[in-house]
Parts: C-alpha cells; sequence; structure tokens
C-alpha cells in the first residue's frame, strides 16, 4: 500500500504508515463494538463489514483527506461493506477473500472521496445505514457511542488478538491447553479416550454443532471452524500451521476418529466474546485424567504472544515467497519502520532486482 500512495503522493514516511494502520485499526475495532457478536449471529463476516472502513480512514489518511473527504469517504466504504458466511454452510473459500476485498474498498472509496464522490453522512446509524440494514431486529443494543467515546486517548485496537493459529480465534485457548497436555505427557490418539471441553454458548453454533460436520469437516474451510477436527488433527501431528488442514489430513482415520472422542458441554459461568478462555479435561484409556485451563487465548492483551512467536509465525507464512534472506531483511526493516524516511522501502528490489511484491506473483503464478 505505502509503494502505491508513494508513487500517487510522494514517499509516506515510516512513522506517517504506523499512523495510518493505527487508525485504520482503531476505526475498525470501534465499529465492530457497537453490537458486539450480533453480526456473527445472523451470519455476517465481521472482518468483511468493519474492516472496510478501517482501511478508508487509514488510506484517507495517507491521502491527506479533510474531514469532509472522510465522512465522504465513509459513506461511500458502507456501500462496499460485505461479507456473508454462507461458506460456512459447504465448506467453499469465500471467507478468505473477505479481508483482501476490504482492503480494496477502503482504499477505493478513500480515493472516491478525494475525488469528491458524494456518500451519506449517517453511514452507520441512519434509517438504511450499515446497523440498520444488517440488524434489522430493532430489538438489538446498538451503542453508536463506542465508534468516538475518548477516540484519540483510549485505543480499543490495542485490546485485539493476534492469531497463532489458522483457526476459529475461540478454539486457540483450547488448542495451546491440549498442545501442552501433549508435550508434558507424550500424548498420541491411541492415548485417548475422550477429550471434554466447556463452552460458552455462543460459540456452539459457530465451532461445535452441526456435530457430523465438525467431527468429519468435508473441506479446509469446514476443519478451520471445528472444535472437534482441530483438537484431533492438532494432537495427532503435534502442531497445527500453514499446513493444517489438508487433505490428507481431513481423510486421516486416526485424525477422524479421534475428532469423534472431542465433546463439549455449555458452561454457564464461561464469559462472553470478549474473552476466550478454554479448558480441555482428557480421559485416558488407561483409566488417568488430565485437566488444562488457558484463562486466556494466547496472543490476546492479556497473554500476549512473544516477538519470537510473532517472527516465527511470519516466517512460516512467508517461506513459501521469500528466502530466509529476504524474510530476515524485512522483518528488520519493519522493526525499523519508524525511522524509515520511505516505507515503500518494505517491497524494494530484493539482492536478484526483483521487486518482492513482482517476485510473489511471479511465483505464485508459475
Amino acid at each position: 500500500m505505502a509503494a502505491g500512495f508513494s508513487r500517487t503522493l510522494g514517499p509516506v514516511s515510516g512513522r506517517d504508515l504506523i499512523t495510518a494502520i493505527a487508525i485504520g485499526n482503531e476505526i475498525s475495532c470501534r465499529v465492530g463494538s457497537v453490537a458486539p457478536g450480533q453480526f456473527h449471529r445472523l451470519g455476517f463476516h465481521p472482518s468483511g463489514l468493519f474492516a472496510p472502513f478501517g482501511v478508508t480512514y487509514l488510506a484517507g489518511k495517507l491521502l491527506g483527506l479533510d474531514a469532509g473527504g472522510l465522512a465522504r469517504a465513509a459513506g461511500i466504504c458502507g456501500s462496499f461493506a460485505a461479507g456473508i458466511l454462507e461458506c460456512w454452510v459447504d465448506g467453499t473459500q469465500p471467507k478468505f477473500l473477505h479481508p483482501g476485498w476490504a482492503a480494496q474498498s477502503g482504499i477505493t472509496s478513500a480515493f472516491l472521496g478525494r475525488a469528491g464522490t458524494t456518500g451519506p453522512a449517517a453511514v452507520f446509524e441512519g434509517r438504511f445505514g450499515l446497523f440498520a440494514s444488517h440488524l434489522q431486529n430493532p430489538g438489538i443494543a446498538r451503542d453508536f457511542r463506542r465508534i468516538t467515546q475518548e477516540i484519540g486517548t483510549r485505543w480499543d485496537s490495542r485490546r485485539a488478538s493476534f492469531k497463532p493459529f489458522p483457526a476459529a480465534h475461540v478454539i486457540h485457548p483450547y488448542l495451546d491447553a491440549l498442545l501442552r497436555l501433549r508435550a508434558r505427557h507424550g500424548l498420541t490418539p491411541a492415548d485417548i479416550e475422550r477429550i471434554d471441553c466447556p463452552v460458552a454458548a455462543f460459540i456452539v453454533p459457530i465451532v461445535c454443532e452441526p456435530i457430523a460436520e465438525k467431527t468429519a469437516p468435508a473441506s479446509d474451510s469446514h476443519g478451520r471452524v471445528s472444535l472437534q477436527y482441530t483438537l484431533a488433527e492438532a494432537l495427532a501431528l503435534g502442531a497445527l500451521g500453514k499446513t493444517a488442514y489438508r487433505d490428507a489430513s481431513l481423510a486421516d482415520p486416526e485424525i477422524l476418529a479421534l475428532a469423534r472422542r472431542v465433546h463439549y458441554t455449555v458452561d454457564p459461568a464461561y464469559p462472553g466474546p470478549g474473552h476466550f478462555k478454554g479448558e480441555v479435561r482428557v480421559t485416558l484409556k488407561d483409566g488417568r485424567s488430565l485437566v488444562e485451563v488457558e484463562e486466556f487465548n494466547r496472543g490476546s492483551f492479556e497473554n500476549p504472544m512473544t516477538d519470537v512467536e510473532i517472527h516465527r509465525k511470519f516466517d512460516d507464512n512467508a517461506s513459501a515467497w521469500l528466502s530466509a534472506e529476504e524474510r530476515d531483511r524485512l522483518a528488520s526493516q519493519i522493526r525499523q519502520l519508524e525511522h524509515l524516511p520511505d516505507a515503500s522501502a518494505l517491497v524494494d528490489r530484493d539482492a536478484t532486482g526483483d521487486r518482492l511484491a513482482d517476485k510473489r506473483t511471479k511465483t505464485k503464478n508459475a
């Protein structure tokens, strides 16, 4: 993004890019906090609905839009915000497109706002605004003050969570708890009689039911939103990373048999959407019982990932596109981003003379 804006406006400093990203993250979080959890319940993907607004303000900051231009851009963006979750039903892949589509929508909205295209001022709270059109039950509580209250002094985005695993976020604390037990006791699927997980009621329709679908996912998309299957694969393979949910794993009889031995019960004492807690109670075939609790998901404000863990995930994800040397160079530049006079250095040419962005495209199309 910085490279594109540099070509349009001149150099974007690293400090300006960090400021714009902080604004974009904050706006996304604040729009999402107006009616927490309600969009998911109705089949909408929050990343597709809220992130476009964050990117609009991010891009608007880099474009130097004034208040009027930002208001126009946000109004335009409301018509681009989208993301239904019907793909959860048949296990197809549109959900993976939503973050990228949100970025494109936000950037386009900012440029249109700069060009003078008009957009509705009441895009959030209006009669046909985002919340009225998508949450059509007037009984659903909406607190629009959350968008602007203490903005600039209280940063809700600082409490956002990183995701160490490529799975539904609510599964993460169960994963870490189970993987700790696996490492501590050398567990294998053959050792397990059953695994019991107390859960909050709100996660049941997301990752626990329908049970037949969750214990035998038809695709990687289905697997990522299955508590039962995800725990089974993680215990069987010892990890859940970039190579998770492959066809061979989804058809593995040992993993599928273990998934059927993962059970859940709703615990009314479990916290709501703002706090992801997990507990696994493993009953072994030799009669022993093992219990492990993860009070806060790893990556959260209360249980942050370490710099080493974040760098390791970056290495894992980028290894198919960049060499170890390129990854180290990019990571070093990101750590020094605040001091870069031109943030487009992040995508500048590598040692072979190719731009990194072009290299990724060539690799993907090869």
